[in-house]
């Protein structure tokens, strides 16, 4: 009686074992048949892409190129702006000797003719 329970219960674990063996593999078809879809379609969508990227690749190219036909002229930009920068200052500099000074003493002239007036004309009046 051991031996016939003992081989009912290893035949009913191994009819458990087959189910779960059984079961595992239909969903790892499902799973293989899923990636099957996915792959295909990342694969339909992979050649527009890439011709996007190569697209936006030439883009960047000539915009590259572009840019470097205009650094020569964006370097004599630079100079032209530095070199009106510095005739500015001079320019400034010599306003300020030709102008300011002279017009800062004839204000001290105008200032001490006006003073002077006052003077004049206190002591005019008080008499």
């Amino acid at each position: 009686m051991e031996v016939s329970t003992s081989v009912a219960i290893i035949a009913a674990l191994l009819f458990v074992n087959t189910l779960f063996v059984v079961v595992a593999l239909l969903k790892a078809m499902k799973l293989f048949g899923e990636a099957q879809k996915l792959l295909e379609m990342a694969r339909l969508q992979l050649a527009p892409l890439a011709h996007d990227l190569s697209q936006i690749t030439g883009d960047a190219r000539s915009i590259v190129k572009s840019v470097e036909k205009e650094m020569g002229k964006v370097g004599d930009s630079l100079t032209a702006v530095r070199d009106t920068t510095r005739n500015l200052q001079e320019f400034e500099a010599m306003i300020q000797e030709r102008i300011e000074r002279p017009l800062l003493d004839i204000t001290a002239v105008l200032s001490a003719l006006v003073k002077g007036g006052r003077v004049f004309w206190s002591s005019f009046s008080k008499r």
